[in-house]
């Protein structure tokens, strides 16, 4: 190489350089903007070091807002949609109302005291649960990375726009009665081979996909099978979804017909 080659080489480098650091500092902007004063600076840092580490390339607006947390649309660096879901560190009741579902977790063998750590804590397991059920072939998002109070998963939607949830879904008596088979058929999966029971199941934590395919999300309530409140959560869950569908006019089994065909022989 000569040495305007090299001069040049040089001057190409720097100018790649500066646009890099332009862009980092606009996404920087446009992220501020995104995020709302909620979020503190750790949870800000956290997202800015996953961008870092190219898990996310894009951050947009929010698709969710809840009073535990709030769900973002996201896209990764290799292009896929992402649900960013990050858990608020200002809810007071939070650790209160969730100590029942990490107690006996063999996952966790120790609770921690500090608030932010039991949130932290609280993102890993839901990560875990969608891991676990995924890898089972469940029908859950597919969980991308979790970092303290922030968990990435695959977005269940299209171009931004989510698929309805199944209490949002407007369709004939013969498509809801499809459904009910096919939900009843994902909470079987998720009892038989994951392992596990969805802690709030209901037509809220349900999403239906193009074709009727059933989702379950909101994973982080989920508890092993043995655990102490699996089974009256599962027949709560059950019980919640014959309500809906029935007035959807599904004709529904009993409970102990739900339950056996969940169940499995389990």
């Amino acid at each position: 190489m000569s040495y305007d080659e090299e001069i040049e080489e040089r001057l190409r480098r720097r100018e790649l350089r500066a646009e890099r650091a332009q862009r980092y500092l606009r996404k920087r902007s446009e992220l501020d903007e995104v995020m709302e004063e909620v979020f503190d600076r750790v949870t800000l840092m956290t997202i800015y070091d996953l961008m870092n580490d190219r898990l996310i390339e894009d951050f947009y607006g929010v698709i969710s807002s809840g009073k535990e947390s709030r769900i973002y649309y996201a896209r990764g660096c290799d292009g896929v949609e992402l649900a960013v879901k990050i858990y608020l560190v200002t809810s007071a009741e939070f650790k209160h109302n969730r100590m029942a579902y990490v107690v006996d977790d063999p996952r966790f063998k120790r609770v921690p005291t500090d608030f932010r750590k039991f949130i932290n804590l609280w993102a890993q397991r839901e990560f875990k649960n969608l891991e676990e059920a995924y890898e089972a072939g469940v029908a859950v998002p597919r969980p991308r990375f979790v970092r303290r109070n922030v968990l990435g998963m695959d977005f269940l939607g299209r171009d931004g726009a989510r698929y309805p949830l199944l209490s949002e879904l407007e369709a004939e008596q013969e498509e809801f009665a499809e459904l009910y088979e096919k939900t009843l058929n994902v909470v079987a999966a998720l009892y038989q081979k994951a392992g596990l029971v969805h802690g709030d199941l209901s037509q809220f934590n349900i999403i239906v996909a193009d074709g009727l395919e059933v989702y379950l999300i909101d994973l982080a309530q989920a508890v092993k099978r043995g655990h102490p409140i699996a089974e009256p959560s599962l027949i709560h869950g059950l019980e919640t979804l014959a309500r809906f569908f029935a007035k959807k006019g599904v004709e529904v089994d009993d409970l102990d017909t739900m339950l056996n065909r969940v169940r499995g022989g389990v």
